[in-house]
């Protein structure tokens, strides 16, 4: 590695050069004229114009060996500010002995050229690409033996990968081709990778390079599919059934600062296929607001919980409280989190949310800045059985949650809602409700202390009970697919997409001033259910047996409705943000801590069908006001 010195050096070595390149090549006579000490003297002074136009930038600290076209463009400013700076100069001190007007000129080419120069060979040299660069003739390509692999993207993902594959000697694939969503760059070359064509031929294409036999190659796609252009359903389903392996890079939301597995390939999962094209924001404002900070996630063993770990450590959290009842869940998540992010420190909490003081305790010891609160139950047909647990768990462990934070002067809770909360037809939905509620009476009364907010959304593709992996363990069966009726819809999100909007709801939340609010994902339009169970089979199912798995209608289930909402009647839009909505709630969805006892304790002491009624008729009363 060159050090600072070394690379200075090089340069006052190449300013002088071109210094004297310059003068051989003009028409300049003036060496006479000053004798050589002067000329020595303006030759030095060339060189140190160079280096001091390296200053305000720091040009000097860019690593020659990951020189990219910016640190490029710098050199070409350096040293047009240090030419002007020597003709100003020579102007005003050397007049009568000032060269011809062309040696500035060629010292400016000379010196520019060669910094380039010797920059791209550093880097060239660490790239092994040193014998390419120096060749006249363009070289032979040299299969490595690794698996093969056609890239498939925007131009600008595509090139952004290659980027990064060149900097990772282990990487495990080689690529022989792009495949890009755009026609007019077929025949043409990204970084020395030919482009073989557009997406609308990618499956001609990549039988091309299988030539009808058995082949290792791979399909990744840097892009999410859906976002490409002459991407469509049939061709995905026909190349899953073929022998490619059809492979994506991770999200940018999953990925650490520096972290080594960024460029570790995984399959294309059916979600990947399924979804809309997603909501994409960036991903600095959530560095900014997480870095350093200490989360808790309760429910940290769920789906949403665990994605909500993965994505605060990798956003450079500085301790990661992960609490859950399931200890299985829990261990899985720690260990995950232990192996991919070593810097974050970590604790694993068996705890029930149902105990307050466990969960007053927790939060004592750890001193969160930031609770995201993900634990409850949430399977509606078990909790229309199950009333009193639904009442414990979602909305005492809400209360105990909360009450704990505003206690410990934890500066910010986030509760994790559903759309089932709107207008609510069965008791998971209603206790939801009433745990939104109890966070909107403690924002009330905690004006100046902790921000309390709720975020709220639909179903996430492939979560835990979800129906993605129903509908698949049916069709590994053969059939029947199940679905309850041919209208039922629902909103749909990736698992990753939906804790990202969640994470950019915290930080509005941050900004609320403490008045109750409750943010709405973006989760664009409702799903067909059918439509949904029709995609997988074409997906999933054998080559030659989507015609043999059939569909049957079971009817609704107790509390199932055909449609959800995700703002209610009696709720007020305030603002819409990129994939987000502000809702202020209905002034009588309040809770109290008193209110949440007596809900408890009625709980205990009647039936189930009892508490079915009161647990709705309180949810009718905050909706009517």
């Amino acid at each position: 590695m060159l050090t600072i010195s070394t690379k200075l050096l090089i340069d006052v070595l190449i300013a002088l050069g071109a210094y004297l390149g310059g003068w051989l090549l003009s028409s300049s006579s003036w060496l006479s004229a000053g004798g050589l000490f002067e000329w020595i003297a303006r030759a030095l002074l060339f060189a140190i114009l160079i280096v001091v136009a390296q200053m305000p930038a720091r040009v000097y600290r860019h690593s020659w060996r990951y020189v990219s076209p910016p640190d490029l463009l710098r050199i070409v400013q350096v040293c047009v500010l240090a030419t002007l700076s020597l003709v100003v100069i020579d102007f005003a001190f050397f007049r009568d002995s000032m060269p011809a007007v062309e040696f500035y000129g060629f010292a400016w080419m000379l010196a520019t050229g060669s910094m380039m120069l010797a920059r791209t060979a550093v880097r060239a040299a660490r790239e092994q690409r040193l014998a390419e660069l120096l060749s006249p003739f363009p070289a032979k390509a040299v299969h490595t033996g690794k698996p093969r692999m056609i890239l498939v993207g925007t131009p600008q993902d595509v090139e952004s990968t290659l980027r990064e594959i060149v900097d990772r000697a282990d990487f495990g694939y080689e690529p022989v081709g792009i495949v890009l969503d755009e026609d007019s760059m077929s025949g043409q070359g990204i970084r020395g990778v030919r482009v073989l064509g557009s997406t609308r031929v990618l499956e001609s294409i990549a039988d091309a390079q299988t030539d009808g036999a058995e082949s290792d190659l791979a399909l990744v796609f840097t892009a999410p599919p859906t976002t490409l252009k002459g991407i469509n359903r049939a061709a995905m389903a026909r190349l899953r059934k073929r022998d490619f392996r059809i492979l994506t890079l991770p999200r940018t939301v999953d990925l650490a600062e520096g972290d080594h597995r960024r460029l570790r390939l995984r399959k294309l999962r059916l979600e990947d296929l399924l979804s809309r094209p997603p909501v994409s924001l960036p991903v600095e404002p959530l560095r900014a607001g997480f870095r350093n900070r200490r989360v808790m996630v309760t429910g940290a063993g769920g789906t949403i919980g665990r994605e909500l770990c993965r994505q605060a450590a990798a956003l450079g959290c500085s301790e990661l409280v992960m609490l859950d009842l399931a200890e299985t869940p829990l261990f899985d998540i720690d260990r995950e989190i232990s192996e991919r992010f070593t810097s974050v420190r970590r604790r694993a909490l068996l705890r029930d949310v149902r105990d307050g003081d466990s969960i007053k305790e927790a939060v004592q010891a750890t001193r969160p800045d930031v609770i995201f609160h993900a634990a409850a139950l949430k399977h509606v047909s078990l909790m229309e059985d199950h009333p009193r647990q639904a009442v414990e768990t979602n909305v005492l462990g809400t209360a105990n949650v909360a009450r704990a934070a505003r206690e410990f002067g934890v500066a910010q809770m986030i509760l994790i809602s559903t759309d089932k909360a709107v207008e609510p037809v069965n008791v998971m939905g209603a206790a939801k409700r009433l745990a939104e509620a109890v966070i909107h009476k403690l924002a009330d009364e905690a004006k100046g202390g902790t921000r309390f907010g709720v975020v709220r959304f639909g179903n996430v593709l492939g979560s835990n009970g979800s129906v993605v992996p129903i509908f698949r363990s049916q069709i590994d069966a053969g059939g029947p697919v199940t679905i309850t009726h041919p209208d039922v819809e629902r909103f749909f999100m990736t698992v990753p997409e939906a804790v990202q909007l969640v994470l950019h709801a915290t930080l509005e939340a941050a900004k609320n001033g403490g008045d109750p609010a409750v943010y709405v994902l973006d989760m664009g339009e409702p799903v067909k259910i059918l439509d949904l169970a029709q995609r997988l089979i074409e997906f999933c199912a054998p080559a030659g047996m989507e015609s043999e798995i059939e569909i049957e209608i079971t009817g609704l289930k107790p509390g199932e409705k055909l449609k959800e909402a995700l703002v209610d009647s009696g709720e007020t839009l305030v603002s819409a943000l990129d994939g987000l909505q502000k809702v202020q709630p209905n002034p009588a969805s309040r809770l109290s801590w008193l209110e949440v006892k007596e809900l408890v304790a009625f709980s205990r002491k009647h039936s189930a069908i009892e508490l079915f009624d009161h647990i709705h008729s309180e949810v009718r009363r905050m909706r009517e006001g």
